[in-house]
């Protein structure tokens, strides 16, 4: 379904606080607006999971990473300060910031994990940062994929793909089976698999 058959939600109007009248109406001007809000919220969510962003074109010789969900979470979700250098790298195009549907339906995914309890808005707040800052990518399924080493988790092989699909310089992770891989995948002259903090260390700016 294209945008144009399927239009962006668009925001309630605010009510200003002079059009409440102080009378406890039920309901107030300002409860049915929360409630608005709280539907638009629903409606944007729902709308971004239709709409993912399109690839850019051209290359690019900014270095070129995959964020795991894990990380991904850090940074859209904690808002981990220990990560705020790699988000404003990100922020400043400094690095090109790629993923695939399957790896943003996974953070998509567990964004509605009722442990992190996270409020409509919160949820479209963390995927409208994402998709701001991360191209996806059409990869093709499997291609060029059996040189790559098997991870423990088949759930982060997806991730392994990416990187080597999208000719990634390399893989950020916090998860011990993907960093495994890592000395691997250097002998097999392939993409590098570091942890946020190894990867700032060399390369975010003094």
């Amino acid at each position: 379904m294209s945008i144009d058959d399927d239009p962006r939600p668009q925001a309630p109007e605010k009510p200003l606080p002079s059009d409440c009248c102080g009378s406890g109406c039920d309901p107030c001007i300002l409860d049915a607006y929360e409630d608005e809000l709280e539907h638009y919220h629903l409606a944007l969510e729902a709308w971004l999971l239709r709409h993912p962003p399109m690839s850019g074109a051209g290359t690019t010789p900014r270095p070129r990473l995959v964020l795991d969900t894990n990380v991904l979470l850090d940074l859209y979700v904690f808002r981990d300060p220990n990560w705020r250098p790699l988000l404003e790298l990100l922020q400043s195009g400094a690095c090109d910031a790629v993923t695939s549907p399957a790896c943003r339906d996974e953070f998509l995914h567990v964004l509605q994990y009722p442990l992190f309890k996270l409020s409509p808005a919160q949820r479209v707040h963390a995927i409208e940062a994402f998709d701001a800052l991360h191209r996806c990518l059409e990869v093709p399924v499997d291609e060029g994929t059996e040189a790559l080493p098997r991870c423990r988790d088949p759930d982060d092989q997806k991730f392994l793909e990416l990187a080597l699909q999208s000719k990634a310089d390399v893989l950020l992770s916090k998860d011990k089976a993907l960093l495994k891989l890592a000395r691997r995948l250097r002998r097999l002259d392939l993409f590098a698999v570091q942890s946020p903090k190894v990867w700032l260390e060399e390369n975010a700016p003094a």
